[in-house]
């Protein structure tokens, strides 16, 4: 995959996205990071793109050609049709309302409410990923960690697992009518939450069919890459 590289895009304007007229699509990507669910997603709707592999423990996030595309500093970062979008909730509304209506539910069609209930529940269980992620990657010397924080960031990654659990015991995609693009959304979380919780057979079933998905593991982190996380999984400290 291509490193990094330096961009002309000029910086964001105040109150609106980067502005680009290339027509290129481009992904700026953390290796198993949420970035992934946007890698996968484009993977499924086998669109042409560029992508710009990152490392998070390196400086590639604080470069200056960085913060010209995303002033926070995070990843990912989507560029398409003329813009720089920074949520990756919006980019797969955006992607499945532009390329993919097949894996959208429209404004006014069937299962539409749903559809975005799955797509912003997705973040819910994702801030409970990343607080963990912080506490057991990031923050390396045991002292500087809160044993007490990341039992309770557990406890509740573990419960908003529940309402994915409820769905997918009784059907195999969050959507009664198969797979689409919140499963994208949803799926990485479920699967990513399996470093921290142990998953119940229904959870685990949910993301081994994700998992076995080509545009799934086409998203996977390639050879010389960097990896986010270094174990299948982490246990909790004692307190």
């Amino acid at each position: 995959m291509p490193e990094p590289t330096p961009t002309d895009a000029p910086p964001p304007a105040q109150g609106g996205p980067v502005k680009d007229d290339s027509g290129e699509i481009v992904l700026w990507h953390v290796p198993l990071s949420r970035s992934m669910r946007i890698l996968w997603l484009l993977n499924e709707l086998d669109l042409p793109f560029s992508l710009r592999v990152m490392d998070l423990r390196g400086k590639d996030m604080r470069a200056a050609e960085y913060a010209a595309i995303h002033p926070v500093g995070r990843a990912p970062a989507l560029q398409i049709d003329g813009n720089v979008i920074h949520e990756s909730g919006a980019m797969v509304e955006y992607l499945c309302e532009t390329r993919g209506p097949h894996l959208w539910r429209a404004p006014g069609e069937e299962g539409r409410l749903g559809w975005l209930d799955w797509l912003h529940f997705a973040e819910t269980i994702g801030q409970h990923i990343a607080s963990l992620t912080q506490s057991h990657l990031m923050l390396r010397d045991p002292a500087t960690r809160s044993p007490t924080v990341m039992k309770l960031e557990t406890a509740r990654l573990a419960r908003t697992l529940r309402l994915v659990e409820q769905t997918v015991e009784r059907q195999d995609w969050l959507m009664a009518s198969g797979f689409s693009g919140v499963d994208c959304a949803v799926g990485w979380s479920v699967w990513t939450a399996g470093r921290f919780v142990r998953p119940t057979p229904a959870l685990q079933a949910y993301a081994d069919r994700c998992a076995a998905r080509p545009a799934f593991r086409r998203a996977l982190p390639q050879k010389g890459e960097p990896q986010l996380y270094e174990r299948d999984f982490y246990e909790l400290p004692d307190a």
